[in-house]
């Protein structure tokens, strides 16, 4: 690369579970805020929802405040022209920021808006988490690798081989342990100050989507119209099961995913428009809503991002380019 831009609970209390989404009444979000005039290439939350940045299919990247649901900043990596934004994430710190286009990365400050690294990638960007401060960042790429990658400086501090194209990542805070989701079917956790794969897991499909809880002891990993499961990183077996095919016979796709800092819930989020709130111990589905569809085309939307925030509420961004609160 060059220049051009989440008290765990203890594991034995953790018992095999079955969820069946969409099996309780769906509510409707608090409040909804239109972010985006034709919908989302990408989405991402700050970890307490007070931000969001996006990538839209007309006005390309844009960070926003939620709680006013002000755009602060217009972001783009070239001058005057909209990116194509397909990645997008904002750091455990919520200082900085980055987006990712085909083949460009760049990392933003959130408070000035100003660019603060812009790179060039080796392939086309699947999917990007940023460490603790911006510090360094997971890119999945269709180069049928994920990069561990020093955002700041420049430098690949390691080059995780996977052998299909990587659509999902997530990474440890630290950046001690990170986690690829792949073409193969094959959710991996990382050791990233090695290189090594630490477990592997393979589910029914593509991954869609995958997740660390914060302290890097809990990992997520869902498939495409597939199942979708809970492991423990500590000795790699499976805790919880979630089904997915609970809507018509047919498997939901969840396409994001969050545990909760304490580990007691984890956030999912489906291809269907469907938020859930799910208790990792058990499985049990704690409450759902469905995230604002307006009247007319599409009728659907994906979810894209998710967050645990203040006060019992929740946030989540659809593909169809709303921010919706959740309570």
């Amino acid at each position: 690369m060059k220049h051009i831009a989440k008290k765990a609970l203890e594991l034995g209390l953790i018992a095999f579970s079955s969820v069946a989404l969409l099996s309780c009444s769906a509510e409707a979000p608090i409040r909804t805020a239109k972010y985006a005039e034709q919908g989302l290439y990408s989405a991402g939350l700050s970890d307490d929802g007070s931000s969001a940045l996006i990538g839209s299919v007309q006005h390309g990247g844009s960070y926003w405040v939620n709680a006013v649901n002000e755009r602060r900043f217009n972001w783009n990596h070239a001058a005057g022209e909209f990116s194509s934004i397909v990645g997008v994430d904002i750091d455990p710190s919520g200082l900085y920021a980055a987006t990712g286009g085909a083949r460009t990365l760049v990392l933003w400050n959130t408070t000035t808006g100003m660019s603060e690294g812009f790179w060039s990638t080796p392939g086309d960007i699947q999917s990007l988490k940023l460490t603790q401060n911006g510090n360094n960042a997971l890119i999945g790429l269709n180069d049928q690798t994920a990069r561990f990658f020093d955002i700041k400086n420049g430098g690949i501090k390691q080059t995780l081989r996977t052998g299909a194209t990587v659509r999902a990542v997530d990474v440890m805070s630290d950046g001690s342990i990170g986690i690829t989701g792949d073409d193969l079917s094959n959710v991996i956790l990382w050791n990233l100050q090695t290189g090594e794969k630490i477990h592997q897991w393979t589910l029914s499909n593509d991954i869609a989507s995958v997740a660390l809880s914060s302290d890097g002891k809990y990992a997520f990993g869902a498939a495409q119209l597939g199942n979708a499961k809970i492991w423990s990183t500590r000795d790699g077996k499976e805790l919880t099961n979630i089904d997915t095919g609970a809507l018509q016979y047919r498997n939901v796709t969840l396409s994001q995913a969050v545990f909760s800092q304490d580990n007691r819930f984890i956030l999912v989020g489906g291809m269907n428009s469907t938020v859930s709130l799910v208790q990792v111990s058990t499985g049990a589905i704690q409450k759902e809503w469905r995230i604002y569809l307006p009247k007319g085309r599409p009728a659907g939307a994906s979810v894209l991002a998710l967050s645990f925030a203040p006060g019992n509420r929740y946030y989540a961004i659809g593909s169809n380019g709303y921010l919706n609160v959740l309570e």
